[in-house]
Order: structure tokens, then sequence, then C-alpha cells
């Protein structure tokens, strides 16, 4: 069973809006199937070694169990997983499953769990990243407490959110300008993906996908999915996680450009160096 991996930089790096490109793929199975709201996150840390693998090796004695066994073990790791993925949502053979997680820090943890799988890193550009983070953390919901409703707009008001999701971005971004390309493993930017049929043909050729022009004006055509600028009927704002064609009232990039000056400083201050490395400013003269 063939296996494709995307891994965002962090949370609000555009994982849905590749998850629903690649779900009007005809070869690809989204999981759950036939959405791309679905994240597998098998490693947000790395207690499968730590905790689980190390303790019983460590403990197991005279097994002659030791750290030179764990990348097979790794790789049994996670065919058991497509194991499970396949009989739970009946894939049948020759599909392509499409697996992604907003957690970047464990490459080498994926890697070794899925040995012969592509693996795309997305990110995207930090300013427009905590200006989603943010609204997506301060959404209304009908189930919120008193309490859970003051201690948003607390967060929110202070800049607690605003320092935080910032702080978040460099962390990721740093750990993102690391990781080197190779034949397996290939960096893109949302911003790119958006509304090019050159860079979702690009992405399908990576990834080992047919690429045919109906297959691209389907992609191109995915709905939105997960933005954090949606709206339900209630007028409640939050993530929208239902597909919604109509493009024309999502904002995919410059949502940071009503930043004050203080705003700026700080994000400049904190991660503005990243932002130039990954080639979305020339300097901080913005």
């Amino acid at each position: 069973m063939n296996i494709i991996i995307l891994l965002g930089q962090r949370v609000r790096s555009g994982t849905n809006f590749v998850g629903a490109t690649l779900s009007k793929h005809p070869d690809v199975v989204c999981i759950p199937k036939n959405t791309s709201l679905g994240e597998l996150n098998l490693f947000r840390n790395d207690a499968i070694k730590n905790e689980i693998f190390d303790q019983v090796a460590n403990k197991s004695f005279g097994s002659g169990l030791n750290r030179e066994d764990f990348p097979k073990f790794m790789k049994e790791y996670g065919a058991l997983w497509v194991k499970l993925l396949v009989e739970k949502y009946n894939i049948t053979e020759g599909k392509t499953i499409f697996i992604k997680s907003p957690f970047i820090n464990h490459l080498d943890l994926w890697r070794m769990a899925f040995p012969n799988s592509k693996i795309a890193l997305l990110c995207r550009d930090g300013r427009d990243n905590v200006v989603s983070s943010i609204k997506a953390a301060n959404d209304k919901r009908s189930w919120h407490t008193f309490k859970n409703t003051f201690k948003k707009r607390i967060n929110f008001y202070s800049g607690r959110l605003f320092l935080n999701h910032t702080k978040s971005w460099h962390r990721s971004a740093k750990i993102y300008l690391d990781i080197p390309e190779a034949p397996e493993i290939k960096k893109i930017r949302y911003e790119d993906l958006n509304n090019s049929e050159e860079s979702i043909k690009e992405m399908l050729h990576f990834y080992n996908l047919q690429s045919s022009p109906s297959i691209l004006r389907e992609c191109l055509n995915a709905p939105v999915v997960g933005s954090s600028f949606g709206f339900d009927k209630k007028g409640m704002v939050k993530p929208n996680w239902q597909p919604n064609h109509n493009k024309e009232k999502f904002v995919f990039t410059g949502k940071w450009y009503k930043w004050n000056f203080l705003q700026k400083m700080i994000f400049k201050k904190i991660a503005g160096n990243e932002l130039i490395a990954l080639g979305y400013e020339k300097d901080k003269n913005w």
C-alpha cells in the first residue's frame, strides 16, 4: 500500500488545504475517507521510543534488545498502522493513503515508521499563521462556559495569544529550516500552492501521483475546509469544517496587514530572521 505524508510546520499551516486538494485526486484516500480534516498524530513527542521501546528493552533482562533494533521496530509499527487503516476504512489495493499531521518535530520517527514513503513539509508565512491561530483559538462555541469565554478574552486582549503563537512559529520555523531536502523529503510553501496549477502539479509529481489536466482542474477547485475565517449558520466565528466551494469570502494570505507597530515590532524581534530565511521577506523593513 502506497503511503504519502504531509507534516505541517505547526497548527494552522494549511494542512487541511493540501488535504482538500489531494482528496480530489482519484487515486488518493484521505483519513477518514472522502474528507480532508483527519489527522494521524503519531509522533507529537518521542514517547514511542523513550516510554515504550526503551522501557521494554531496558527492563527485559537477557533479551538482547538494544537501540539497533529500534528502526526495525518502527518499521513494523508503521506497517501495523497501515494495516489498521486499510481494514478500518476498507481501502482497496492500488490506492494511495494520505496521512497528515501539524507536528514536524519528529521527522526521524516518521521516516523510520514509513521508510518507503514520500514526506512533504509545509510552511506558512508566520504572520498569517499567527493571525489564523489566534482567530481559531478565540472562537465562539455554544457550549463554552463563562469561565472559558473569560479566559479566552483575557488571553486575547492581553496579547498572550499573540506572543505564544509567535514564539511557537519561531520554534517550528527553526526546525523546518534545519531539515535538508532529500529525494523522499520536499519542502512546500502554503502560499505557493494557492491557485497555482504548476505548484500543485509539482506536488503531485513528488508524491508520484498522475497529474492529467482533468485531475489538476479538480484539485484546483477543491473546497475550503478548516479556515479560521469560516462562519456557521448561527453566526459563531470558528473554523469551517464543512467543505465550502465559495472561495471568494475567504482570506488566504495577507491577514496580518492590519497589524499595528507594536505587533510588527514584537514579531520581528522574535521571528523576523526566520521569516526572511523562509523567503517571505528580504529584510525587516515591512
